[in-house]
């Protein structure tokens, strides 16, 4: 993870603890509940929740009845996250599964990348690498922001660096970081790079029937 990505999240931890546990972003109402149901219809035992953030859906996950362990790059969101569930939680970066360090814990039955996936380069390198941490069979699990908000916030439908990464979220956050943002068919590319025993795509909606998030399903080869 980028050294302005983890700075920025150092600076902003509290803040973004503060809005998960008062639920204070109204589309997480359907992307929460749509990725614990994706990982409820998965098979096996052992969870890594990779960029888990306070922890919250690695405590879901423990409520399903999955052997959970919990990984991020921030320290301060570790550190809370301890302090409230019993689940294993490590400090690891991006860049550590890049280069090929082992993921605590592993392998893995599955892994999940909710809502933490910025990069625009190494994302090949980082979901293989990830892969390579499961069991036969097993699966990565990622839900990202669905592209359709590029079109719902007048930019042009193309894959793209945005600056402010909490521009439209509540709180008092501050010191945004860029991140990339990528069109379904860019997303597709990607995907195509990987070893992989198959690939599922999902559309989130909300009560609207718009699209808010993807769900994207990567079994091992």
């Amino acid at each position: 993870m980028k050294t302005d990505i983890i700075s920025s999240w150092e600076k902003n931890a509290l803040e973004w603890i503060k809005v998960i546990q008062n639920q204070s972003i109204p589309s997480r109402k359907f992307t929460n509940a749509a990725i614990v149901e994706t990982i409820k219809n998965l098979k096996g035992k052992k969870v890594a929740d990779i960029g888990c953030g306070e922890g919250w859906l690695t405590r879901e996950m423990t409520a399903l009845g999955w052997e959970a362990t919990g990984m991020d790059a921030i320290a301060s969101l570790i550190s809370e996250a301890k302090t409230k569930g019993k689940e294993a939680y490590h400090v690891v970066t991006f860049e550590d599964i890049i280069s090929g360090k082992n993921i605590p814990s592993a392998p893995f039955d599955a892994a999940v990348f909710n809502f933490c996936l910025y990069l625009k380069d190494d994302l090949v390198p980082l979901l293989q690498n990830t892969l390579n941490h499961l069991t036969a069979g097993g699966t990565v699990v990622i839900q990202t922001l669905h592209p359709f908000f590029l079109v719902q916030n007048g930019m042009p439908y193309k894959s793209q660096w945005l600056t402010d990464s909490w521009k439209g979220l509540p709180g008092n956050f501050e010191d945004g970081h860029s991140w990339y943002a990528r069109t379904l068919e860019d997303w597709i590319n990607e995907l195509n790079g990987l070893q992989h025993g198959g690939v599922s795509i999902e559309e989130v909606v909300n009560d609207e029937e718009k699209p808010i998030s993807l769900i994207i399903k990567i079994k091992k080869a």
